[in-house]
């Protein structure tokens, strides 16, 4: 019997959860251990930002998916690792021992790198921030002035940086009020869509247009020295190093990108981490001095891929975590079975970004020079195809396993609790009707005494019936998916991303969304 510890309930350490349960042998155990109750779908937090996506669309609690699979699930931040006699202390007082330990905490913001930036900017890297962000975003558009979007000297992972400025950008348009907010993105690359991968291509004249085009004005080799409540002080390098200029830009709102460093517990383990704290791996995505010790997704410790006038991490994404999922499982499978180990190299970029109506999609391979493949599409498919793949790797998430039925909880329950608990609150107030949808009408034809039960059961709570049917109908689609298999959401992916392409108002022939990550 084998027991192998997950650090970390988000993309990377419940992918690698599900997928080790299934492979180990039945008496092998798996535990996942997390500061945070709940999973979330990371890639959606600028969503969450800009008030497009609630809290519950994208995060829910992950003990009862772990546990109906047997993996065992322990609420609790990490005190420390002992990879010397493999213990891992908990804050909760646990000590767990193991056979292997997969380290997928994710990263801390290291934002005190940068005097000012913690107190005066936000940021998008966890839900709760993104949330803070949200209601100042809100008290912004009150009384809107310019805002700085920016990523610290060192900062990894850069999507983000330019999805939210295109974001903030179409948010404001939809508000009229975009002329009156002028943005500036601050960089570390030395051209705008660099992102980390080095050499000039494609993306560098895509992102350059797509910036002119919305009128969004950008500094790169941009070394964010301070903030202050009225300014953020930027030294702009030329292309050899030397100072060029100095910039003090007047904000009334700011989001920032900090450089990573890794988690409390992780980044003190002496032997396993860098001088940041990130897990240091070989080819394989172990400890090249604790072979038991394996790490997964942006808590990795990734060289820059190249020299810069000022250093810029190495990127990921969703589909990178899970290619390099497939490898760490196989691996641990395998040190366990005496198979031989799979590299991890060359690596392969891939990532979707939303531009608010439209969005880009970009293609490394491998990830690091000197690439065969490097290109990046533009146009509302994509904006369509990132919106799909986080409902596809959601529903994966929440997939029951083999033979389980969904909870009695159900999404049918949530539904008439809430109805039920507002017509307590207020039985005086009549409930509004909910707007209409903005979806092509599905036509529906039921049987006499069921129409009737529903307008008696709508009319009894104070509802309108054709609101109520709609929230009643949804919620039963989302509990008979809990009915599917795997090869069922694949095929439902498949089939839902056909529709909502044949439906975009905005077709691009020959260009087609094949799968991948965000």
């Amino acid at each position: 019997m084998t027991h192998v510890v997950i650090l970390g309930a988000g993309i990377a350490g419940v992918t690698a959860a599900y997928a080790l349960k299934s492979k180990l042998g039945p008496h092998d155990e798996v535990t996942v251990v997390s500061d945070k109750p709940y999973f979330h779908f990371v890639p959606s937090n600028p969503w969450i930002a800009m008030g497009w996506r609630e809290r519950a669309d994208i995060a829910f609690p992950i003990g009862p998916y772990l546990e109906a699979r047997g993996i065992k699930f322990i609420h609790s931040g990490v005190k420390r690792i002992q990879p010397d006699v493999i213990q891992v202390d908990l804050d909760n007082g646990d000590v767990l021992f193991y056979d292997t330990l997969l380290i997928a905490t994710g990263v801390a913001g290291r934002a005190d790198e940068v005097p000012g930036l913690a107190e005066h900017t936000h940021s998008v890297l966890h839900i709760e921030q993104a949330e803070r962000a949200l209601a100042a975003y809100r008290e912004f558009v009150r009384r809107p002035g310019p805002i700085v979007i920016g990523a610290a000297p060192g900062a990894s992972v850069l999507g983000p940086l330019y999805e939210y400025a295109f974001l903030v950008d179409a948010d404001l348009k939809r508000r009229n009020i975009r002329e009156r907010v002028p943005i500036t993105l601050v960089t570390p690359e030395p051209w705008p869509g660099h992102l980390g991968l080095g050499r000039d291509g494609a993306s560098r004249g895509a992102v350059t247009a797509a910036l002119v085009d919305t009128k969004i004005s950008v500094i790169c080799n941009a070394r964010t020295v301070s903030v202050d409540k009225d300014a953020i002080h930027i030294v702009e390098l030329d292309a050899a190093g030397n100072e060029k200029r100095t910039h003090a830009l007047p904000y009334a709102y700011s989001m920032y990108w900090p450089a990573f460093g890794g988690v409390a517990g992780v980044s003190s383990a002496s032997g396993l981490v860098d001088a940041r704290g990130l897990v240091v791996v070989d080819e394989y995505l172990r400890n090249p001095d604790f072979p038991n010790v394996f790490a997964l997704g942006a808590c990795v410790a990734q060289p820059a891929v190249q020299d810069t006038p000022v250093p810029v991490g190495a990127p990921d994404s969703v589909y990178s975590i899970q290619k390099a999922s497939e490898i760490v499982v196989h691996n641990i499978v395998a040190q366990a079975t005496d198979v031989p180990l799979a590299s991890y190299v060359p690596q392969r970029a891939k990532w979707l970004s939303d531009m608010g109506n439209t969005g880009a999609t970009y293609l490394s391979e491998p990830q690091v020079p000197l690439r065969d493949i490097n290109w990046m599409r533009q146009g509302r498919w994509v904006h369509q195809a990132k919106v799909d793949f986080e409902k596809y790797f959601v529903n994966r998430i929440r997939l029951q396993p083999s033979g389980q039925a969904p909870s009695a909880a159900s999404r049918i329950a949530d539904v008439m609790g809430r109805v039920l608990s507002e017509r307590r609150r207020d039985r005086t107030t009549p409930a509004l009707a909910a707007p209409p949808g903005s979806g092509k009408p599905l036509e529906i034809r039921m049987p006499l005494d069921p129409c009737v039960e529903l307008r008696a059961l709508a009319k009894s709570v104070g509802e309108d019936a054709n609101a109520l049917a709609a929230e009643l109908l949804a919620a039963a689609v989302a509990d008979a998916k809990g009915y599917l298999n795997e090869a069922a959401v694949e095929a439902m992916a498949l089939a839902r991303r056909q529709l909502l392409v044949e439906a975009l108002p905005e077709r691009q022939p020959g260009v087609e969304f094949h799968g991948g990550g965000t």
